[in-house]
């Protein structure tokens, strides 16, 4: 969490100050609000609850996110819509970090280009992880001996970062819209399967939760996890 946190909050402090004539104030401060209310609440959860079941949550509205995004992405929300996914945003990016293709979503519609999305979203996450860094060391949760080991991994992410602003110039709308897609069912899908795969029979027990599955591998799994008890 902390190496993705230095990381996250390094790149996305270097993309708004590198291009900040394309910051846009209008869309940023009325939203704000909505959005760092939850980033609270998001960082309160993941020190209250299970990371494993808050995973699985974070999957599920992911994939569903990106099924939206695919199929019913010119379909016209009502307004109290958006409201809901900058709060769920703030509550991602509140428990880990993943907050950005629900506020992208809620957003996009409101400014005139790429850039303008681009750079105004990274300011989001320079105050979001501003929160998290706060709460977390108020809270007693950050390794400050991991981040002498890893200082030097943003250098290669802010090459990353210019190459992956040419490509964001190059390519159409369209396709940056599929390609949000396309990231964000992968991010819900590796969030379910990497949770649900190692989940403990014991934990399941407690929060009382009980699969009935009759699919294949699925099922030797599940049968797996059941034996250990």
């Amino acid at each position: 969490i902390l190496a993705g946190l230095y990381i996250g909050t390094c790149s996305s402090t270097f993309i708004a100050f590198s291009d900040l004539k394309h910051f846009n104030r209008k869309n940023f401060f009325p939203k704000l609000p909505l959005c760092v209310i939850g980033v609270v609440i998001g960082v309160l959860m993941f020190s209250k609850f299970s990371s494993s079941i808050l995973s699985i949550i974070l999957g599920i509205l992911l994939i569903a996110l990106s099924i939206k995004i695919a199929f019913f992405d010119n379909i016209k929300f009502p307004k109290i819509f958006k409201h809901k996914l900058l709060l769920i945003g703030g509550i991602s990016q509140g428990m880990f970090g993943m907050g950005g293709p629900f506020i992208v979503n809620a957003l996009r519609g409101d400014f005139n280009n790429k850039s303008n999305l681009r750079t105004t979203m990274a300011m989001f996450f320079v105050f979001f992880n501003i929160i998290r860094f706060a709460q977390l060391g108020i809270s007693k949760h950050l390794d400050y001996n991991l981040l002498k080991t890893i200082w030097w991994s943003i250098i290669p992410i802010f090459i990353c970062i210019k190459l992956g602003h040419k490509v964001h110039l190059a390519i159409s709308e369209d396709l940056f819209k599929k390609l949000i897609a396309t990231i964000t069912i992968c991010s819900g899908i590796k969030f379910l399967i990497i949770n649900l795969s190692f989940y403990d029979s014991a934990l399941l027990f407690h929060y009382h939760i009980h699969f009935t599955i009759h699919l294949g591998d699925i099922a030797q799994l599940v049968e797996h996890l059941l034996c250990k008890q």
